[in-house]
């Protein structure tokens, strides 16, 4: 890598796309930088609770081709890998999406940036932003110049 990378906060839907494992997929690349360890994961009780949650549906699960154990050994690695954020404050920056409220909040607390697909999910803030970001799997995989 060219750049350091900083700490993320991963989204839950570039998790999916990074655990169907194509591998010439901006998410998996994401994805393989933290298991490898060159990217700093920030995690919460909740992301994690929601990671596990939507990991574990059926749908999710034909999708991904990962089986309940697997699931669980990638939610296990993340974890052990990850920081473990605590949150002081609870911030209620009102997105559209309130389930979108604790990767804000975990953004926050770790001065990371949020990497999604849904950039405009986040855009209706009130927050200013210091030393948090936004960005899609390919403005960051190009800013921080990750490697195939």
């Amino acid at each position: 890598m060219e750049n350091a990378c900083p700490p993320i906060v991963l989204d839950t839907k570039v998790l999916i796309a990074g655990a169907c494992r194509h591998a010439g997929s901006l998410a998996y690349r994401v994805l393989m930088a933290v298991l490898d360890g060159q990217i700093q994961l920030m995690l919460t009780e909740g992301i994690v609770a929601e990671y596990a949650d939507v990991l574990g549906r059926p749908p999710v699960r034909k999708l991904t081709g990962l089986t309940v154990k697997q699931n669980a050994d990638l939610i296990l690695d993340l974890i052990s890998l990850s920081h473990q954020t605590q949150l002081h404050f609870s911030w209620r920056p009102n997105l559209l999406d309130e389930a979108d409220n604790k990767f804000i909040e975990a953004a926050i607390a770790a001065t990371a940036i949020i990497v999604t697909y849904n950039v405009r999910d986040f855009s209706h803030l009130d927050l200013v932003k210091h030393g948090w970001d936004v960005m899609t799997p390919l403005e960051f995989t190009t800013l921080y110049d990750l490697e195939n």
